[in-house]
């Protein structure tokens, strides 16, 4: 019974789709982008290679596709780097033992080493809290692996990076006196801002919940969701840091606003991984958020599920922040993260008493469920 319980579960994080890099047929996600495993292992073995020691006779112009994936290594790991491939999700492997050749007393030695790890391996099991006060690496399952890398890839496909990406591209394109008017950039972030919802919709977590619940914590939490994700995306694509941008921006939302915004994206240093985690935490979040707006709070109906999913992402969180630092790391990224929301809560505050942004972000605050129709 265990068995299918858990086999259940494990089909449940597998998604049916095209591989984003060469077309085939593919039902996981590897390293944050859904993949075939011939992709998923080529990439493991090249991700780290300098792509400059690699070649194209089409100066990486190559279409890459089911047919032709093989032929050009180049264009074919070009492809799963602008795809989302991120070498940070990959799992650390044993270092490889030089191989030497042994003598009588250094064989002796391992076979007292073998016995000494056979005795610790028979030694009770720690306690989940204590062994998250290690940096072991093996302490995320599989299952935890294909949880954070759905999550990644869900980000990546519906937050509006790659829009903001060919905003950018189009701006720097236009003669100076033409970038970044205001009306088109407020038309940008207004749009930036309402794929914010489809973080929720594509997250099956948050869809298990009853409709009531979802409403509620949709309505509580969409501000601070919105705001983070948009300013993760401004801080990669150096929205904040473009001058011509920066002056826009301090006409459309005033300059203390503007001012908050950007040591919020000084702020957004860590891990890109631990920025997602952080959205689907704030998803969840049962924080009375509902102070700046006229929705009246209600109790939760089922509020043991919702504090379920909090501890199932906070502990996700850590754990990840464990195998990509060690402890002490680990505790200064956490107290950074709570520094950004404390720092992104003030800009919120800021922003909502100029009329510009109210102006922006009132017409998506009274639309909040047409993603959930």
């Amino acid at each position: 019974m265990d068995k299918l319980s858990s086999k259940t579960k494990r089909q449940s994080t597998t998604v049916a789709s095209k591989c984003k890099i060469c077309g085939a047929p593919a039902t996981y996600s590897y390293y944050g982008v859904i993949s075939c495993r011939p992709c998923k292992i080529f990439f493991k073995r090249n991700a780290k290679r300098e792509q400059e020691s690699l070649k194209c006779d089409l100066n990486g112009h190559c279409q890459i596709s089911l047919l032709n994936r093989h032929i050009c290594s180049y264009c074919r790991l070009k492809k799963c780097f602008s795809s989302g491939m991120q070498v940070d999700m990959f799992r650390s492997s044993y270092s490889k033992q030089h191989k030497t050749i042994r003598t009588n007393e250094e064989s002796k030695n391992s076979i007292e080493t073998q016995s000494t790890a056979l005795v610790t391996f028979r030694q009770p099991e720690q306690f989940p809290t204590l062994n998250l006060l290690q940096s072991d690496q093996s302490t995320l399952s599989v299952e935890q692996w294909n949880h954070l890398s759905n999550l990644s890839h869900c980000y990546d496909e519906h937050s509006g990076i790659s829009s903001a990406v060919h905003y950018m591209e189009e701006q720097n394109n236009l003669p100076i006196k033409f970038r970044f008017k205001c009306e088109p950039l407020k038309r940008f972030i207004s749009g930036l801002m309402d794929r914010a919802q489809l973080l929720y919709k594509n997250n099956q977590d948050f869809l298990s919940l009853i409709d009531d619940d979802r409403s509620i914590l949709l309505h509580n939490t969409i501000k601070h969701v919105r705001g983070l994700s948009s300013h993760f995306i401004y801080r990669q694509i150096q929205l904040i840091n473009n001058p011509v941008c920066f002056q826009s921006l301090e006409l459309i939302f005033g300059q203390k606003t503007i001012a908050t915004a950007k040591r919020v994206d000084d702020l957004l240093n860590f891990d890109a991984i631990i920025m997602k985690l952080l959205l689907a935490i704030l998803a969840f979040s049962t924080t009375d958020y509902t102070v700046y707006s006229n929705i009246n709070q209600n109790n939760l109906k089922n509020i043991k599920k919702v504090l379920h999913f909090q501890h199932v992402y906070i502990d996700l969180a850590w754990r990840y922040l464990l195998y990509k630092y060690n402890h002490r790391q680990a505790v200064i990224c956490f107290s950074n993260v709570l520094r950004c929301l404390l720092m992104l809560h003030n800009t919120i505050v800021l922003a909502y008493e100029v009329q510009q942004y109210t102006d922006v972000i009132n017409p998506l605050f009274n639309r909040p469920n047409k993603y959930f129709v």
